[in-house]
């Protein structure tokens, strides 16, 4: 989703900020001050509580970066203290209009080594040092210590945003993304994403959408009822504390009393998660730990468990950092060969611990547009990683990667379109296609959901063969681009 999932990452209490928690949420209010008022997606990382977490400190983040990102995060500007990234998703069709990464950092990079680094632009902005990089995004320094981005990169769109915001006295974010900002203003949280779905869902559809799954049971006859609370949904939020391993809380809050969702929760979740491309697996696994109870109804469904790096890599591919890599500090080596060497083999070891959560297990039928939605992510952020210092066989060994996985995402995007054709010919004139519940639509014949369920199996399962022969010349790729690496530098790569 949007490309959707939702983390929050809560520090252990053993592990306390050196930076008094008003400090914290002075940036954070700063920071938030930069994001356009048509947001609807947030994610804030505190990104020196992260790095202060159990889990960092069992794995040495602080001393190498590499391991940082093979644990599931994200690459952050060196010496960022807070990360926000906002943008205002397409919820129809899970695409951001428009994405922003600003981060506070302990010390400005200089724009001329973010052009060189990143193979930019320089250019000036609203009066503000500025670089247009190769990945569809400007960096600008807003401040003296904080450095944002913004993609597409529209130069007229994004001057307008730096002029706005620099003018801004305080964030005007929707009532739903401005609770999370004050939740990640505490000092123990590491991670918040929130999706608002305020006024996304229409009860009528939810009930139509509810009569072609599985969700709802054949035996459930308040389907209004459980319409009009679905509808109701104000947005879903993600915390994650940064425990080894990592612990998960998603909850999805409504406007309405969410009790009626009882036996169908977990399904709906699960449901509404891969509709919205957002399907982690571990997910599956989780409840909620609060008095005893797998699920806490109020206005509130919360479901908790553990995150494995992979799943919170997925998390946090919702939205890109395009102001991550770009302020990252040059790779430090004896020599011109080792620097080579070190940025070449993060460079790899980034592109196959993409492709590692994308293709490692079988890739199922019924999670094809997961898979097509995945796929467009992680080739989005292979050409996001910088290449600065990286050898040139490595870096076309990533343009191959990205180049392949588009064409899965054609042959995922031609099985949908032969599926959608197959079933739009399923109608029989002689018998009913739909019956009707009420006043809020139709629910679809079982004869009708059987024969959409066969055709939609079959052309998934036709799609993933295709699909599985692309991931073979992928996975020969790698080994082979590995040993030869690995040979001309003299170290595992």
């Amino acid at each position: 989703m949007p490309r959707l999932s939702f983390l929050r990452l809560l520090a252990a209490v053993g592990v306390a900020l050196t930076i008094p928690g008003s400090v914290v949420h002075g940036q954070l209010e700063q920071l938030a001050n930069r994001v356009p008022d048509s947001a609807n997606t947030l994610v804030i990382i505190n990104a020196k509580g992260a790095y202060s977490s159990p889990l960092a400190r069992s794995q040495h983040w602080e001393r190498r970066g590499q391991q940082a990102h093979s644990a599931g995060m994200i690459a952050l500007p060196a010496g960022a203290e807070n990360v926000l990234m906002a943008a205002e998703m397409d919820f129809e069709f899970m695409q951001p209009l428009w994405e922003i990464a600003v981060a506070y950092v302990r010390q400005m990079p200089a724009m001329q080594d973010v052009a060189a680094r990143s193979g930019g632009r320089l250019d000036r902005l609203a009066g503000m040092q500025a670089v247009e990089r190769a990945n569809d995004s400007f960096v600008v320094a807003l401040g003296p210590k904080i450095i944002g981005a913004m993609s597409p990169a529209n130069r007229q769109h994004v001057i307008r945003w730096v002029r706005k915001s620099r003018n801004r006295k305080s964030p005007e974010l929707s009532p739903y993304l401005a609770d999370a900002l004050r939740v990640a203003s505490a000092p123990s949280t590491h991670i918040i994403m929130a999706f608002d779905l305020d006024g996304v869902l229409a009860p009528a559809e939810v009930a139509s959408t509810l009569a072609k799954s599985k969700v709802l049971p054949d035996s459930q006859a308040n389907t209004e009822d459980i319409s009009e609370v679905i509808a109701s949904i104000r947005g879903i939020r993600l915390e994650i504390e940064l425990q080894n391993p990592p612990q998960g809380r998603l909850s999805l809050d409504f406007d309405q009393e969410a009790a009626i969702l009882d036996e169908i929760a977990k399904p709906l979740l699960l449901d509404l998660l891969s509709k919205y491309g957002a399907g982690i697996d571990e997910i599956e696994s989780w409840e909620v730990r609060v008095a005893g109870k797998s699920i806490t109804f109020g206005k509130s469904i919360t479901f908790e468990g553990e995150l494995t790096k992979s799943g919170l890599r997925r998390v946090l591919s919702v939205l890109s950092s395009p102001v991550g890599p770009t302020a990252a500090a040059p790779y430090e080596g004896s020599s011109t060969n080792d620097s080579i060497a070190i940025a070449s083999q993060r460079y790899f070891q980034s592109v196959t611990g993409y492709l590692d959560d994308l293709f490692v297990g079988d890739l199922q039928p019924q999670s094809l547009h997961q898979v097509k939605v995945w796929v467009e992510r992680y080739a989005r952020k292979i050409e996001d990683l910088a290449d600065h210092q990286v050898d040139q066989e490595v870096v076309a060994f990533g343009r191959d990667v990205v180049a392949s996985l588009h064409e899965i995402v054609s042959v995922v995007g031609r099985a949908e379109m032969r599926s959608d054709l197959r079933e739009a010919n399923l109608h029989d004139s002689g018998r009913r296609r739909y019956g009707r519940y009420g006043a809020y639509g139709y629910f679809e014949k079982s004869y009708v959901t059987r024969d959409r369920h066969l055709v939609q199996a079959d052309e998934a399962n036709r799609g993933l063969e295709e699909a599985h022969s692309i991931v073979n010349e992928l996975r020969d790729l790698s080994a082979e681009t590995r040993e030869t690496m690995s040979e001309r530098y003299d170290r595992p790569f």
